[in-house]
């Protein structure tokens, strides 16, 4: 039986971001997969973690602080990816995809934390978010 955190869109598409983020950093430089290339890997297996642990709080208000944290994680995640593309370790098309991954979730986050906010509150984690 699934836990509802495994039902949460957001938390599907940051389970495949973590897939992305393993098989692109695979063909990195030797000298970085000790690197950037574990950081990346250390920093997007946050992400889906962190979801799920936000998903069993009942507080709204640490809900919204455990998921604007999750943003700040992506925003750590966009500097990477930039680094990884000036760098020359991600081809031009991968890169764009990777960005595109990292702001559909950031958007679906932002629209939850939106919906917490709002003064009727909304449920803490739905299982279908529109992104």
């Amino acid at each position: 039986m699934a836990e509802h955190f495994e039902k949460l869109v957001v938390w599907q598409r940051s389970v495949e971001l973590v897939q992305f983020v393993y098989q692109q950093t695979r063909d990195f430089p030797a000298d970085e997969k000790s690197g950037l290339a574990a950081t990346l890997r250390r920093t997007v297996t946050g992400i889906p973690a962190k979801i799920a642990e936000a998903d069993g709080v009942d507080d709204a208000d640490k809900v919204c602080q455990t998921l604007t944290g999750i943003r700040g994680t992506i925003r750590e995640m966009q500097t990477y990816v930039i680094i990884c593309r000036k760098m020359g370790f991600i081809p031009y098309l991968k890169y764009k995809a990777f960005r595109k991954k990292l702001l559909r979730i950031d958007r679906t986050l932002a629209v939850q934390i939106e919906q917490l906010q709002a003064p009727h509150k909304a449920p803490l984690l739905k299982p279908r978010l529109a992104a």
